[in-house]
């Protein structure tokens, strides 16, 4: 697994400067310092229940476990109709951890793999969510029901109703349970997301800007989470459980002004897939 961990030229290249290395091999618990956990029924009509149980660091990764077993919902309520509450028991639970401090540009890279599975969502992406604007950048998701299919986009705008979204995918054959390299370069001027040092998705932040909201240009938290089913993931297929996102390394560099803009080569906006692109969600994560 060493060699998941070297450090990319072009990364040196760059000019970016390392700020955060997480290599997971010999360590025991995530920093509480940098990382929080989610708890609770939380987005895009989700069957899962986050809790920390869900994660933890062993045999050398990060792990993010799916399973099944029913938990109760500390939101229920007695008669409400909102999903997050109607429920005094989730039939599900996974894991959803988030950084503590937020980001305003920078260079993200995370080796991961990725399970399979019907229902199965994992996802790795940053988010800036603040009164009047909303800005995501995913830099990796994937869902069961399209297999070896890499998703990546970005979402952005003032209300859920009126958010624009621009997105990319591949078909990548045995992408599911292979260690993968995920990379966002992400500058005021340029969002680029790779895999596996091959471009993905390119995407000019100042593109969203207007009316007086710049949503791709905010701070934003990095996140990463294992969901089940919901608006995307689509029905479960309960013998593929439990199901496992494990994380070798997470590492980050920050950005400085005049730095990676020209040397690191342009990516390519357009599609590149091996077959028809499946449906790509038209909400933000």
């Amino acid at each position: 697994m060493a060699a998941l961990l070297l450090l990319p030229a072009s990364a040196a290249m760059a000019g970016w400067k390392l700020q955060h290395a997480f290599d997971f091999a010999g360590t025991g618990t995530l920093d509480p310092a940098f990382w929080s956990l989610e708890t609770g029924l939380l987005r895009n009509q989700e069957s899962q229940y986050y809790t920390p149980a869900n994660v933890s660091v062993e045999a050398g990764f990060l792990r993010i476990e799916a399973r099944r077993e029913q938990v109760p919902n500390a939101a229920h309520r007695p008669g409400a109709r909102g999903w997050r509450s109607k429920a005094a028991n989730a039939q599900y639970t996974s894991g959803s951890i988030a950084s503590q401090p937020a980001f305003l540009y920078g260079r993200f890279e995370i080796v991961a793999r990725s399970p399979g599975g019907a229902g199965v969502w994992p996802a790795i992406w940053l988010l800036h969510e603040s009164a009047g604007q909303y800005g995501e950048i995913d830099v990796h998701e994937s869902v069961g029901k399209h297999p070896d299919t890499v998703f990546a986009g970005v979402h952005f705008g003032r209300t859920p109703n009126t958010r624009q979204h621009r997105n990319a995918s591949r078909v990548v054959p045995g992408f599911e349970g292979s260690w993968r390299t995920h990379v966002l370069e992400w500058t005021p001027e340029r969002i680029a997301v790779s895999l596996d040092g091959q471009p993905l998705m390119e995407f000019d932040p100042r593109s969203a800007a207007g009316g007086g909201i710049d949503p791709l240009r905010r701070p934003m938290r990095l996140r990463i989470n294992l969901a089940l089913g919901g608006t995307w993931g689509g029905a479960i297929d309960d013998s593929r459980l439990p199901a496992r996102l494990d994380i070798a390394s997470i590492r980050i560099w920050r950005w400085e002004p005049g730095a990676g803009e020209a040397s690191t080569p342009p990516l390519q906006a357009a599609h590149a897939a091996s077959e028809p692109s499946p449906q790509v969600p038209r909400w933000g994560r």
